[in-house]
């Protein structure tokens, strides 16, 4: 999924879900996640687009220690600090790492070749290969160390960091840094004495955290994130987020604000069920729908854009199948198929509506064509038959509704065409010649696509070795009548981290593999050698951005690459195999006996859960200051084009106002007020509510304070108050919240 593009999809649909991170008006804590690789990626290649930047490896974990040390000092965590590291990946999730792994190398490249056309003179030191930071390289095993030594150093040192358990998941423990992250919520909440009312903050970069957040079901959960800034030029002066993490504007994104978005946007169903409106399962639909536009392990169906508003074409047609089912379309990461196959039959009229106009556009277009044709071969002086068929040709391509020679009606006529371009799709872009047999076959591969994306974010991984065998996804009217799959998973075992480097890497960043396993990719005797093309294609299909299209690179063969790197591995001296095991997650705590650092070793699995185990997908949870809800005071909401400034720019789509109600009150009622909250710690600042201290109540023409002896004392506004409260008030009662 596109990180910006559905994070500032999002944020301008909904406004107010984020807050900037202000010193004093930080929510409390219970529990501070950190996907790691959000950090440490800029932290060490902060100037991709500077070909003569270099920068020690010093460092670079110099910046990494003071970004995590940071971002700890700011949220103050009050129980749980955890540290994920990207490790060993699901193979789904192994084809986009290599896809982005191949266009990393293939850009640098690039970038160097034009500096060296431009007559630059480059440094003579390497410059730094961000393909490094995969799991099993030697400057991820060195990045471990540090960070082992940082941790460790800090709890017995720092009184902040004691008290409390600090985790370090590394690139040797398998799994995504955000999915090792969830593993242990679940974990968590899967113990008798689980608080829900735990509150958690989850730093990172990616979009999907977003789901992985309203997956958990937590009412107090919120994201912490850079501003994001779209369609600016990088400061050239600029060394990156690292240099400077207290000059960066913070975000909370609070997903307390989302589901109640969420419930607004999906509560004309609650008088239309006939099995009742559950929010859960709104939000677990709403997840499920998310994954239609394209995520990390599965394309996204065809013509399904963020920029073409496809997620509230999807959200409509939901309302409208919804009703007609018998209950939601998955509960806990498991698909009710025969529910989704009725939502993709309704859906499919998208193809139809999309592909019929693709047709005209391409008919308008040969008309337009087949005139000007017909005029230069008149000033040709050409045969007047050829001029007459050639301006037929163009006027049938203008006309619609009319009939051809053979009295083949419009409707036909088009979906054969329509045909006809499934087939140039299928054929053209899968190499696939697509009858029957074949779209049942892609039917089931992206069905089961869909419910091990849903078992991952849910449950876990369902399997480390499944994987959706195309670039592209089929298109939504031929996926169908698969209501009887058996989508059964084989869990399997996760690749070990040279087998991932070699699934994951260019050719081009052969010097990061032992020198025993580089000639496979090189070499012209290696029999994997297909899999590393030095040159590829991309497809941006349907995309606008370069980073948004498919890498037309070959799959790995699993069994291939085992086969052929099992001779080699005996060459492997004693510290590589070091890095090319599994290792543990470390838990470091304060011991008071020794008054030093304890750390104790938790094996690699031990956050996994069996699916009997999970906590149930409810939301019972008391509301918290700082975890800001759209309930407590009434209001209405609507949808329209405000131009409502998000990260800079304004927004394009629509926007949901919120216009507060009840806004009246007349002087008896502001003094009940003040009887009722003055002296005492109020929420204000709706719907961002912070804690505040009530020191005075006003209304248009006085001012309510405490006395010395507690009484309420009232007093009459200047006419110069008077004015400014009155501009106030009547801000309030015609303010959109948006």
């Amino acid at each position: 999924m596109g990180v910006p593009k559905f994070f500032r999809w999002i944020s301008e649909r909904y406004p107010c879900l984020s807050e900037i991170v202000r010193e004093h008006e930080i929510p409390e804590f219970d529990n501070l996640y950190l996907d790691m690789n959000g950090i440490i990626h800029p932290c060490s290649h902060p100037e991709d687009d500077n070909i003569h930047f270099r920068m020690s490896e010093e460092q670079m974990f110099k910046n990494v220690m003071n970004y995590v040390d940071f971002i700890f000092r700011m949220i103050k965590p009050k129980k749980v600090f955890f540290m994920a590291v990207d490790g060993v990946a699901p193979r789904a999730k192994m084809n986009q790492q290599r896809s982005r792994r191949f266009r990393s190398a293939k850009e640098a490249e690039s970038q160097e070749a034009r500096a060296i056309r431009k007559g630059e003179t480059l440094p003579s030191e390497s410059r730094f290969d961000s393909n490094c930071i995969t799991p099993g390289t030697p400057f991820m095993a060195r990045l471990q160390d540090a960070l082992t030594e940082f941790a460790q150093r800090k709890v017995a040192e720092d009184p902040l960091w004691r008290g409390i358990r600090v985790v370090l998941s590394g690139h040797q423990t398998p799994g995504e840094g955000e999915h090792k992250i969830m593993e242990f919520i679940r974990y968590e909440r899967s113990l008798p004495d689980y608080d829900p009312d735990t509150r958690h903050c989850l730093y990172g970069l990616d979009a999907d955290l977003i789901m992985l957040g309203l997956a958990s079901h937590q009412a107090h959960f919120s994201l912490l994130r850079e501003e994001v800034r779209f369609g600016g030029k990088k400061d050239k002066k600029s060394h990156g987020k690292a240099s400077a993490p207290e000059t960066i504007t913070f975000f909370l994104l609070h997903l307390s604000l989302l589901r109640d978005y969420i419930d607004i946007e999906f509560r004309s169903l609650r008088a239309d069920l006939k099995f009742g409106y559950d929010l859960e399962r709104i939000i677990d639909d709403w997840v499920l729908l998310g994954f239609l536009v394209g995520n990390d392990f599965l394309p996204h169906l065809p013509d399904l854009h963020i920029h073409s508003e496809a997620l509230p074409m999807l959200w409509n047609t939901y309302k409208k199948v919804l009703p007609t089912l018998d209950g939601y379309l998955q509960c806990n990461g498991e698909i009710a198929l025969h529910r989704l196959q009725a939502y993709f039959a309704t859906l499919a009229q998208f193809d139809d509506d999309t592909l019929r106009e693709k047709c005209s556009d391409m008919r308008w277009m040969k008309g337009r064509q087949g005139e000007r044709m017909a005029r230069e071969l008149e000033r040709l002086g050409q045969p007047p038959d050829l001029l007459d068929n050639l301006l037929a040709d163009g006027a049938s391509g203008n006309s619609a509704g009319t009939e051809d020679s053979d009295s083949t009606s419009e409707d036909d006529f088009l979906a054969d065409e329509m045909q006809m371009m499934k087939q140039e799709y299928y054929q053209g872009k899968m190499g696939l010649q697509f009858d029957e047999t074949e779209r049942r076959r892609q039917t089931r591969e992206y069905v089961r696509g869909l419910q091990w994306v849903l078992y991952y974010y849910y449950r876990g991984v369902p399997s480390w070795g499944w994987f959706y065998p195309q670039h592209y996804a089929p298109y939504i009217s031929d996926v169908r009548d698969f209501a009887d799959l058996d989508l059964q998973f084989d869990l399997g075992h996760p690749f070990l981290p040279f087998q991932q480097l070699m699934a994951v890497l260019p050719a081009a960043s052969g010097p990061l593999l032992p020198d025993c396993l580089r000639p496979l990719m090189d070499s012209v005797d290696s029999p994997v050698q297909q899999f590393y093309p030095a040159e590829f294609e991309t497809d941006l299909n349907g995309k606008k951005q370069d980073w948004e299209a498919v890498v037309l690179i070959p799959f790995i063969d699993e069994d291939e690459l085992l086969a052929a790197m099992r001779p080699r591995l005996p060459q492997l001296t004693e510290e590589e195999r070091a890095r090319n095991c599994f290792r543990p997650h470390l838990l470091f705590q304060w011991d008071p006996a020794s008054r030093n650092c304890r750390r104790t070793e938790i094996e690699p699995f031990g956050f996994r859960i069996s699916a009997d185990k999970l906590a149930p997908p409810v939301c019972r949870a008391a509301h918290l200051p700082g975890f800001p809800v759209l309930r407590g005071l009434p209001f209405t909401a609507e949808l329209r084009k405000t131009g409502v400034k998000v990260f800079q720019f304004a927004s394009r789509g629509e926007n949901t106002v919120l216009t507060l109600t009840d806004c009246e009150f007349d002087e008896d009622r502001v003094q009940r007020a003040a009887a009722a909250l003055l002296g005492k710690t109020v929420l204000a600042g709706w719907p961002h509510l912070s804690e505040v201290h009530a020191v005075a109540v006003s209304s248009t023409t006085r001012r309510y304070t405490l006395g010395p002896d507690g009484a309420i004392q009232c007093e009459q506004l200047s006419d110069r108050d008077a004015a400014l409260m009155k501009s106030q008030w009547d801000l309030v009662r015609q303010e959109s919240w948006n």
